[in-house]
């Protein structure tokens, strides 16, 4: 990991600032395409275990109420969202794009169309807790014309799940001696673990594609 990605160095670096930075990475993190590489899950995940710690690496956490750092969490990761998803829409008033979706695109806008009005909700909503597939599902949502309202929704139960349910988490188990004390294996196996299904899906679709037709 480059070392301005490294969760650590963020919220040691960045001082007062520490909940400022966090909040603009959540947001980039979906709202942004180029976005997908920043950090999102251990970040928050070690954001909410420095909230108001008796010793922390940043003074400035350490003083912070949770229910603040939970609120502005949550609210970033539904903004980032809802842009992403809005980028999407706005990018078929583009005639370039719009032709390409209607052209060489239009069975992957009709696969993608179809899936979400099928899996839409469940699918936004999970999408939250996966890194990458969460910067590209809400652009994808609004490419493939999916309704306004439900998306609405379903990114706001998404944000309040994961915007308070990880800072929440790192508060709790950072008050663990053990967790306290191996907190990088902490971060590299939330990493691990919100990676796998991915993973798993890719290596199935592989696995797949390699097998000869009967």
């Amino acid at each position: 990991m480059f070392p301005w990605l490294d969760p650590h160095v963020i919220l040691a670096a960045t001082g007062p600032w520490a909940l400022v930075v966090c909040a603009v990475i959540v947001f980039a993190e979906t709202g942004l395409l180029i976005g997908f590489f920043l950090p999102g899950d251990s970040l928050v995940f070690l954001l909410g275990m420095l909230t108001g710690a008796a010793q922390s690496q940043n003074e400035a956490l350490s003083a912070l109420p949770l229910w603040l750092v939970c609120f502005v969490i949550a609210v970033m990761a539904f903004a980032g969202d809802q842009t992403g998803y809005s980028i999407g829409r706005l990018s078929l008033r583009s005639e370039r794009i719009a032709r390409s979706v209607q052209g060489r695109l239009a069975p992957h806008s009709a696969k993608a169309s179809h899936f979400f009005a099928r899996f839409g909700g469940p699918a936004i909503l999970l999408a939250r807790f996966i890194p990458i597939i969460r910067t590209f599902v809400p652009f994808a949502a609004g490419v493939a014309g999916y309704g306004r309202t439900r998306f609405l929704f379903w990114n706001g139960v998404g944000a309040l799940i994961w915007g308070i349910g990880l800072p929440v988490a790192g508060h709790l188990l950072g008050g663990i001696p053990w967790i306290a004390d191996h907190v990088d294996v902490i971060l590299v196996l939330i990493v691990v673990l919100s990676v796998l299904p991915v993973a798993i899906r890719l290596a199935v679709g592989w696995l797949q594609s390699r097998r000869p037709a009967a």
